[in-house]
């Protein structure tokens, strides 16, 4: 078997960073201010179908993804001093989270200053040393029914990975890995929502397998999927709030590495994920007494 040289190997470690930023759909950051929606347009630059509008049941969701040098202390440490952790879940669920390496924080609609500086929001981008240091961001927005559910891929698959899983005593050797993060948005009133998350693996060849449905086994393409139950969370949200997920520099080895660093790149990269709870429309009753 010829053995591939390094060039091929950095040419399709380009590919397969070129796939998951196409797959995560960038967009303007909408904390700006600003809204922008992608269309097919037609030479004299009118559109061709009309814009899509969410129903009147739906949450709008903005997904930000950050990615810095895998040692920036900006990303790996100091922003989690400003973060809220205390209050985002309850102290079983987050010691669990930080025994495997994640972190999850709260922010209000004025984010601090470290996470700004990581959103782009501010020009002033500086590591601890005061040097200039280059910030990629991109992300996607989903509108969500209550019961609507929708996936996160929170890094670059890896081609091999050694990861110990929850309740398992031995380390599992993976190919062409990835984190997930699987989010199901519940409805509670106007203006509140509460955002259920687990963790997955996805790992190996995509092909067809057999996936239960509720009522029956149904045959989808995908990757053999590891799921993370004992790792699952639920965060109560008001809109303008935002959810911050990520693993700090204390990860090194654990499973929240796998999920958000990348060491298989020519230069180690840290990944962030931001979920913020744009916007709701408010359902107003038919009659009121």
């Amino acid at each position: 078997m010829p053995i591939p040289s390094s060039g091929s190997h950095n040419l399709n470690a380009q590919l397969r960073r070129r796939d998951f930023l196409r797959a995560m759909v960038p967009l303007a950051l909408s904390m700006c201010g600003c809204q922008t929606s992608v269309t097919n347009t037609t030479p004299d630059g009118e559109s061709f179908l009309p814009p899509l509008r969410p129903g009147m049941d739906t949450v709008q969701l903005d997904i930000v993804y950050v990615e810095r040098d895998a040692e920036d202390p900006l990303l790996s440490q100091l922003v989690w001093d400003d973060i809220d952790q205390v209050g985002t879940v309850d102290l079983k669920t987050r010691s669990k989270l930080r025994e495997y390496g994640f972190r999850v924080g709260l922010v209000g609609m004025t984010p601090p200053r470290t996470l700004q500086r990581l959103l782009g929001l501010k020009n002033d981008l500086t590591d601890a040393a005061g040097t200039s240091r280059h910030t990629d961001l991109i992300g996607r927005r989903t509108f969500l029914p209550s019961g609507g559910t929708t996936s996160i891929q929170t890094s670059m698959p890896a081609p091999r990975v050694k990861v110990q899983l929850p309740g398992s005593e031995e380390e599992k050797v993976l190919e062409n890995a990835h984190g997930v993060l699987q989010a199901e948005l519940e409805r509670l009133q106007d203006g509140w929502v509460r955002l259920h998350l687990m963790p997955e693996l996805h790992h190996g060849l995509a092909q067809l397998r057999p996936v239960a449905g509720r009522t029956e086994f149904q045959y989808e393409g995908g990757q053999h999927i590891e799921q993370l139950r004992d790792l699952e969370f639920t965060v109560t949200m008001n809109v303008g709030e935002m959810l911050v997920i990520s693993a700090d520099s204390s990860s090194a080895g654990k499973l929240g590495e796998t999920f958000f660093v990348n060491r298989n790149a020519q230069r180690p990269r840290r990944y962030m994920v931001a979920i913020r709870l744009t916007d709701m429309k408010k359902i107003h009753p038919l009659y009121e007494e």
